[in-house]
């Protein structure tokens, strides 16, 4: 089962991980899982306006720069968090 073969295409026709869990078959876990699989190979986006997953069309150019913007905020906001989790970690070597 390929979970591509679920989501659509174009941001108006996206799909909730529930609809997709309906879709499938599959628990919430493995869903996720297979998205985050095949986000390898294929841009999956979603916004986080509560609308869901899609495959961008060509005319979508302008939310796939979102996109980029918004994971890069999440990517540096948890680069911010371990920051003071292994300066613990160096405080507590030789503890």
């Amino acid at each position: 089962m390929n979970i591509v073969d679920y989501i659509p295409y174009g941001h108006e026709n996206a799909v909730t991980r529930k609809q997709l869990r309906r879709m499938t078959g599959k628990g919430d876990r493995a869903v996720r899982e297979m998205i985050f699989a095949a986000r390898r190979e294929t841009p999956i986006l979603n916004l986080q306006d509560g609308k869901g997953y899609f495959i961008p069309t060509e005319e979508e150019y302008a939310l796939v720069t979102r996109y980029i913007a918004q994971e890069t905020k999440r990517l540096k906001s948890i680069g911010w968090a371990l920051k003071s989790a292994r300066q613990y970690m160096r405080g507590h070597e030789n503890g």
